[in-house]
């Protein structure tokens, strides 16, 4: 899988570029999937940034991950505000009822619906997917730190070799 860098569609082919691949396997993404929006969107990134550092390449694939989280943030809320609304209407419906039923046991009956329990199982879904966008940015951010800390690894041995010292080896 690829992205055709003019038309921006995900392409089929003898595989991911090596290049792309060990990119995306760098931060827990081992098996992309053309499926996958967010895969189709890091791959982009990725090919984008081709020729620039590692660092650079991490933080156009964060920024995608940031964009996906966005909209799950968003898809979370409409799916728990269903939820809240679903057992809400039913509630007032029972209670308000001929057959006078309290308010405890009206939620109860609400709760074991059919569509209050899709309802909730797509919030608990949305929210979960969330947590997970929430969890690969922090990846990205330790990525990222490591990429650091070894860029400065780098730096330091080029100057204590600039000074004249030859490392030990063991």
């Amino acid at each position: 899988m690829g992205v055709d860098g003019a038309t921006g569609e995900v392409i089929e082919g003898g595989g991911l570029d090596p290049r792309v691949a060990d990119v995306l396997r760098s931060v827990g993404i081992h098996h992309p999937s053309k499926d996958d929006v967010l895969h189709v969107a890091l791959v982009d990134a990725v090919w984008r940034t081709l020729g620039s550092s590692y660092g650079a390449q991490l933080v156009a694939m964060r920024f995608e991950v940031a964009q996906a989280l966005r909209l799950a943030g968003e898809d979370y809320a409409r799916a728990k505000h269903q939820t809240e609304r679903i057992l809400a209407r039913e509630t007032v419906r029972l209670v308000g009822g001929d057959a006078k039923v309290s308010r405890a046991l009206a939620q109860q009956m609400a709760e074991a619906s059919d569509e209050y329990d899709t309802a909730r199982l797509n919030e608990l879904v949305q929210e979960k997917r969330e947590q997970w966008l929430r969890k690969l940015l922090d990846t990205f951010a330790a990525a990222m730190d490591n990429h650091r800390t070894d860029r400065a690894d780098d730096r330091a041995a080029s100057r204590f070799g600039a000074s004249g010292h030859v490392s030990e080896e063991r």
